[in-house]
């Protein structure tokens, strides 16, 4: 029973080190992330110590909303914050500027397989835009979504690879909705955020098109008949 403490003891050491990078005083590495790898959707930590003067919020298109939240200072001297992992799986990168410097990390958004997962082809769309649901061929889901963020429930009908996949339109409303499927009895939920249509730059007016004023005609140069002298007339 003793060791069972003692393995249980190091194991809660180990992860609390595991996200405390900032051991070594005087050293200033920017920010880090928790973990390298992320599910879609997933809450992403972020740190920095407070000696290595990072500015304001981190920046990726891996995370939703692409910003992470502000970061807050977590005793003694460690600033924390969140950001949410995207729907999309791929290679992302986390910026910042830490010490006057840019800062980056890698990290992966990876979808687990054979598992009652579902996820979106995108977790951000605008309004009246178009979404895709995706699933595994292995997923225990169903092939219907719901959700109030959709312009009608979208059937998962096509295939592609190792992927069942089915498209439709986001509301007009800009807002953030819940994605459901039913996967073995359960409801399973993501997150769409619909926002609001960029605007469109107005277009140019042209200039009126104005007329040019026409060339007054000239008068005719009549010359006086007079004494040769004068230039008219005959000779004397």
């Amino acid at each position: 029973m003793k060791i069972t403490k003692a393995v249980v003891g190091l194991a809660a050491v180990a992860a609390a080190l595991a996200f405390a990078p900032f051991a070594s005083a005087g050293t200033n590495e920017g920010f880090v992330l928790d973990k390298a790898e992320y599910q879609p959707g997933e809450a992403i930590k972020l740190a920095y110590d407070a000696t290595a003067n990072c500015e304001g919020r981190a920046s990726s298109n891996g995370f939703v909303n692409r910003y992470s939240s502000e970061f807050e200072l977590d005793a003694p001297n460690v600033l924390r914050a969140t950001a949410s992992a995207v729907q999309v799986a791929g290679r992302y990168t986390a910026e910042m500027i830490c010490g006057g410097q840019p800062i980056s990390r890698t990290f992966e958004v990876v979808h687990a397989q054979g598992s009652d997962l579902f996820f979106l082809g995108s977790g951000e769309v605008e309004a009246g835009g178009d979404v895709s649901v995706m699933k595994t061929k292995q997923s225990i889901c169903g092939d219907v979504a719901t959700s109030p963020g959709f312009t009608a429930p979208i059937e998962l009908k096509y295939e592609s690879q190792n992927l069942r996949i089915g498209n439709g339109k986001a509301v007009d409303v800009p807002g953030v909705y819940e994605v459901q499927m039913i996967c073995k009895g359960q409801p399973v939920l993501q997150q769409l955020v619909v926002k609001a249509k960029a605007a469109k730059a107005p277009k140019p007016v042209p200039a009126p098109i104005t007329e040019k004023p026409k060339a007054k005609a000239k008068a005719p140069i009549i010359k006086p008949k007079g004494a040769p002298q004068t230039g008219g007339g005959g000779t004397a």
